[in-house]
C-alpha cells in the first residue's frame, strides 16, 4: 500500500524551502563510500552520496548544486548563477524510501519540464536520480530576455485560435517560464493553460515565445469540431452549466435522504447491483456519496459536444424505484464504482486525485462533427483533468474504456504526462494498460489484451498491434523502429502508444518478438510496475527511454536487479527496441 504523499505547494515553497533554512549542517557530511553502479545522462543509480542525517530534500538540493560530493551525472548538476531548485514533492515511494522531486528554476522562473526525481534511503544516501536539468543558461550565448509579447497578448491565443465567442471551463492561466527545446536551446516563453468548452472542446496548454510569439510546443487535446455559426450563437447565449447539485429534477427541491442498494441490467446484459441515493421526493438517483466525494452518473440527452457543451453534464439519472432501466447509465455507474474500488483496494488510492475527488460519468453524449447519429457516437473522453468521464452510447458498457478514461485522470494528478509526442503516447499506453486491469477486475478475472471490444469494435490490440488499422495507410506499430512523429493525433499519441502496449503485453504474458524471448511475469506484477512508475518516477515530459528507466527501477527495488521480474522487464523493452 502506498503511503500518503506530502505535496509541497508553491506558497509553501515561497515562504519556506527557498530560504535555505537548515542547510548549514550539510557542510560536515562525510565524502567516503560513494559509488555509482549505473550512470547515464538521465539516470544515476548506486550509492550516489555519503550517509547523512539531513533532511532528504536538503540532501538532494545540495547534491544538485554540487555542494556535497555525489555521483550524479553531469546532466543532473548545475550551480550556475540564477539557477535554483524548489521542492515540489517530498514523500515516501512504493518501497518505503524517501522520494523528493525538485523543479529547476532560473531567476525564479520554472525551467519547463526540468524536474529531477530522487530516491533516498533511510541512511540519507541518494540511491537513484532520474531526469536531467538545463545547463549553460548564462554567458555570451546564454538566455536573453527580449520580451516583445506581453502576458495579455499570450492569453489572446485562446480567442485568436477558437474565436472571440469561446466558452471556457476555467480561467485561462498564463505563466512565464524557460523552455529548452530538443537541441538544448533555451528561450523565454509564456505557458498558456486553458480549457475551452465551445465552439469545440479543447484543453491543455501551449508554450508561446516571448520574443516572436511563435508556438514552441502545443499540448492541447481536442475533440473533432470547428467553429460554426451555430456554435457562435450557442456561445453568445451565455449561461452556466445547469446542475441540480443535491439531486432530483431541477426545481424539485428534492434532497438526498441516504444511500440505498439499487440494481439494473447493464449494456452487456449483466444484472448489476450498486449504491444509489434515495431522494426526499420518493425518487432515486444514480449518485453514490459513500465513496470519496461521490460517484455521480448523468444523462446528457444527446446534447452536441460540438455546439452545446454548456449543457453538460446534463441531469443526474433518476428512477421511481431502486431498479434503473437505462442500460448505459447502469453500465457507467457500475463501472465508475468498480474503477474507484480497484484503485482503492490495489493501491490505497482515494479517487483519481487520491483526495476523494468526485467522479462524474456522463452517458448519451454526442459529437455532431463525428456522426449524424446521436446514438452511435463511437468515442469517449476524460474532460477537465478527469472532472467528467464522457461516453457515447456504444462505449458506455466497455470495461476497458472506463478504466482507460479514469486512468487519464489518475495520470493528470500524478506524472501529468504532456499530451503530445512521446509523453502523450505514454499517457495513452498507461490508460490502455489499466483498461485491461479494470476489465480483469470487473469481469471476474476474464480479460483479453484488446481495447474496446464490448462496444462491438476493437480500437487497439496490445498483443498484436499491427493487426489493427490506425488509418487508411497505417497500422499500429509494435516496436520503436516504427515510431512516427505524426502531423496530427498530437504527434501520434494514440498511434505510438501501441509500442508501449506491446512491451507491457510481453512483460505480462511472455513471448518472442524481434528475436528476443521474454518470460512473462503475469499481469498483476506488470500493472504494479507501470502504476508505481507513473505515480512516483515519471515527470510530465517523459520519453520512452525515461519510462524504461522508471519501470526497470521499480522492478529492481521490488524484486532485485537479478530477479526474473527485472529480466522480463529488460527483455520486453529490448524486444520492442525501446532504448
Amino acid at each position: 500500500m502506498k503511503n500518503k504523499k506530502k505535496i509541497i505547494s508553491a506558497a509553501a515553497l515561497t515562504f519556506g524551502l527557498l530560504t535555505g533554512t537548515g542547510l548549514g549542517a550539510m557542510n560536515v557530511e562525510a565524502t567516503a563510500n560513494i559509488s555509482a553502479k549505473v550512470q547515464e545522462a538521465k539516470q544515476s543509480t548506486g550509492q550516489l552520496t555519503a550517509p547523512s542525517n539531513s533532511k532528504a530534500a536538503d540532501i538532494v538540493k545540495k547534491a544538485v548544486k554540487g555542494e556535497i560530493a555525489s555521483q550524479l551525472s553531469e546532466q543532473q548538476k548545475n550551480a550556475e548563477p540564477y539557477v535554483d531548485y524548489k521542492v515540489i514533492e517530498d514523500s515516501v515511494d512504493y518501497n518505503g524510501q524517501n522520494l523528493v522531486k525538485v523543479q529547476q528554476t532560473y531567476k525564479g522562473y520554472d525551467v519547463f519540464d526540468k524536474i529531477l526525481v530522487t530516491q533516498i534511503d533511510d541512511q540519507g544516501v541518494i540511491k537513484n536520480t532520474l531526469g536531467d536539468i538545463a545547463k549553460n543558461l548564462n554567458g555570451k550565448k546564454g538566455l536573453k530576455d527580449k520580451q516583445k509579447v506581453s502576458k495579455e497578448e499570450a492569453a489572446s491565443y485562446v480567442t485568436n485560435t477558437y474565436g472571440s465567442e469561446v466558452e471556457t471551463l476555467k480561467d485561462t492561466e498564463v505563466e512565464k517560464i524557460v523552455y529548452v527545446n530538443e537541441k538544448d536551446k533555451a528561450a523565454w516563453a509564456w505557458k498558456v493553460d486553458f480549457s475551452v468548452a465551445s465552439p469545440s472542446f479543447a484543453e491543455g496548454f501551449v508554450l508561446i515565445g516571448t520574443h516572436k510569439g511563435d508556438v514552441l510546443l502545443n499540448a492541447v487535446k481536442e475533440l473533432d469540431g470547428s467553429l460554426s455559426e451555430d456554435a457562435v450563437q450557442y456561445a453568445k447565449g451565455g449561461g452556466g452549466k445547469p446542475g441540480n447539485g443535491g439531486g432530483g429534477k431541477p426545481g424539485s427541491g428534492a434532497t438526498v435522504v441516504g444511500p440505498v442498494q439499487a440494481s439494473g441490467v447493464d449494456k452487456n446484459g449483466n444484472a448489476r447491483t450498486f449504491t444509489a441515493s434515495e431522494m426526499s421526493d420518493g425518487t432515486y438517483q444514480l449518485s453514490d456519496y459513500t465513496r470519496g466525494q461521490g460517484i455521480l452518473t448523468y444523462d446528457a440527452d444527446y446534447a452536441d459536444l460540438n455546439r452545446e457543451y454548456r449543457l453538460y453534464p446534463g441531469e443526474l439519472l433518476s428512477s421511481t424505484s431502486t431498479t434503473f432501466s437505462d442500460d448505459e447509465g447502469v453500465s457507467a455507474h457500475y463501472l465508475a464504482t468498480s474503477v474507484y474500488e480497484y484503485y482503492k483496494n490495489e493501491y490505497n488510492r482515494n479517487s483519481f486525485d487520491n483526495n476523494g475527488q468526485q467522479v462524474k460519468s456522463v452517458v448519451h453524449a454526442w459529437d455532431s462533427s463525428s456522426t449524424n447519429d446521436p446514438e452511435n457516437w463511437f468515442n469517449a473522453a476524460s474532460v477537465n483533468d478527469g472532472a467528467m468521464l464522457i461516453y457515447g452510447d456504444p462505449l458506455a458498457g466497455a470495461y476497458d474504456v472506463a478504466g482507460h478514461e479514469f486512468t487519464h485522470a489518475v495520470t493528470s494528478s500524478e506524472s501529468d504526462l504532456i499530451y503530445s509526442g512521446q509523453s502523450g503516447a505514454l499517457n495513452e499506453a498507461i490508460s490502455d494498460i489499466f483498461g485491461v486491469a479494470i476489465e480483469k477486475n470487473v469481469n471476474g478475472g476474464t480479460f483479453n489484451w484488446t481495447i474496446g471490444e464490448q462496444s462491438g469494435q476493437i480500437f487497439r490490440s496490445m498483443s498484436d498491434p499491427s493487426s489493427i488499422q490506425f488509418s487508411s495507410t497505417l497500422v499500429y506499430p509494435d516496436d520503436y523502429n516504427d515510431y512516427q512523429e505524426l502531423s496530427y493525433d498530437n504527434g501520434g499519441v494514440h498511434f505510438n502508444s501501441s509500442i508501449i502496449n506491446k512491451a507491457a503485453y510481453l512483460m505480462a504474458e511472455g513471448g518472442s518478438h524481434n528475436g528476443v524471448n521474454v518470460s512473462g511475469i503475469g499481469e498483476e506484477k506488470t500493472f504494479d510496475l507501470f502504476y508505481y512508475a507513473n505515480v512516483d518516477l515519471l515527470t510530465s515530459g517523459a520519453t520512452f527511454a525515461d519510462l524504461r528507466n522508471a519501470v526497470e527501477t521499480v522492478a529492481t527495488d521490488l524484486y532485485g536487479s537479478g530477479s526474473a521480474e527485472y529480466q522480463a522487464v529488460t527483455a520486453a523493452f529490448d524486444a520492442t527496441l525501446i532504448p
